[in-house]
């Protein structure tokens, strides 16, 4: 085939549409990540150790999107997004959404702190304070 051949330059645009292609379907996973947490690494329930939930956000990354699930059965537990005071205090009167029924998930859909209680077993150490960042 000559180099000013039609089908020569039909070849050529279609390799550069199925190169953009594939170099914009590369970048989809990255924009649409997010990963699923399980809180506490298992079930949400009154820990053993006082600093059970402190230690394994800690090991956790947490970003924009990302998915928490509070394994737990109805009646047992609840679910309790609160303000930073009412997390160090545990105060169950401040809470800005409450769940009561289990597993619930929440999208953690800002960057920042989030701080969640359990309204009946906070004073035993049923909390946890997540750190997103950016992705």
């Amino acid at each position: 085939m000559k180099a000013n051949n039609p089908s020569t330059k039909i070849m050529r645009l279609n390799l550069v549409v199925v190169t953009a292609i594939a170099m914009a379907y590369a970048q989809i996973p990255a924009t649409l990540s997010f990963y699923i947490h399980l809180v506490g690494g298992k079930a949400w329930d009154v820990p053993s150790k006082p600093n059970h939930y402190e230690t394994w956000a800690k090991g956790e990354k947490f970003t924009k999107d990302d998915i928490l699930v509070f394994d737990f059965c109805t009646g047992m537990h609840t679910v309790a997004e609160v303000p930073k005071v009412a997390y160090d205090t545990c105060n169950t009167t401040a809470a800005k959404t409450i769940e009561t029924l289990g597993p619930t998930t929440v999208t953690v859909s800002n960057v920042g702190m989030y701080f969640f209680i359990c309204t009946k077993h906070c004073q035993s150490g049923q909390k946890v304070a997540i750190d997103v960042k950016p992705s």
